[in-house]
């Protein structure tokens, strides 16, 4: 999964606010670039600050509650991070918006909602039919999705059956449970999890990351 990326416009708007003189810079602006730097630094609850302060002159900047989204991401706070991702989706640049929309399926597969995080994604996908990773995570949400609905068949089909005592391995000790075809274990399907979190090693849309087709963080500020 990959990290985000703000739109063609926002680059150009960076640049410009980069040259504008301290006096008249917007302090939205000058509280967000900091905000990126402590974000870089891994100092997520500074940056967090930053932004929302920013939000005090800008309360309605899709990049801001883009940039929320993704220090709460990191925070591992997915349900406020799922609201700030709904939010983003309103920008007026299709390219924040697909992002944003993007990193939403990706917090709602860590909550453990393969069906909301697929409907993410295939919307991801209608802003956005190149975008290779939100296939990639489309296909593995459906994977999750059948594995849930296999497992909650399974459940009833033992609550059904009467209870046996349970069967003795080699050596006394108990037979381990047998994997259904096509079914992920629950060591296989935690590790598909904590692979998702690795957002920087999976490649998860980066923080302000740069847009044309460029999966590059910028290096633009506001």
């Amino acid at each position: 999964m990959r990290g985000a990326a703000p739109p063609p416009g926002a680059i150009a708007l960076l640049l410009a606010l980069a040259w504008v003189s301290p006096a008249a810079a917007d302090p939205a602006a000058s509280k967000n670039n900091e905000g990126n730097r402590l974000y870089n630094q891994k100092r997520y609850d500074d940056a967090l600050k930053m932004y929302t302060d920013a939000q005090a002159s800008r309360p309605d900047a899709s990049e801001l509650h883009y940039n929320i989204g993704n220090v709460l991401f990191r925070k591992k706070e997915y349900d406020k991070a799922v609201e700030e991702y709904l939010r983003a989706q309103a920008a007026a640049n299709p390219a924040l918006s697909e992002a944003a929309t993007f990193n939403r399926g990706n917090a709602l597969m860590l909550q453990g909602r393969p069906e909301d995080a697929i409907k993410a994604y295939v919307q991801a996908l209608r802003a956005r039919p190149d975008d290779g990773d939100a296939k990639r995570n489309l296909e593995l949400a459906l994977r999750l999705l059948q594995q849930k609905k296999q497992q909650q068949q399974q459940d009833k089909q033992d609550q059904k059956q009467p209870k046996q005592p349970p069967q003795q391995g080699e050596g006394g000790g108990k037979a381990p449970p047998q994997k259904r075809p096509g079914e992920m274990s629950e060591d296989e399907a935690r590790q598909v999890l904590e692979a998702l979190a690795q957002e920087e090693k999976e490649g998860i849309k980066k923080h302000a990351r740069a847009a044309s087709g460029d999966r590059r963080p910028p290096e633009e500020d506001w």
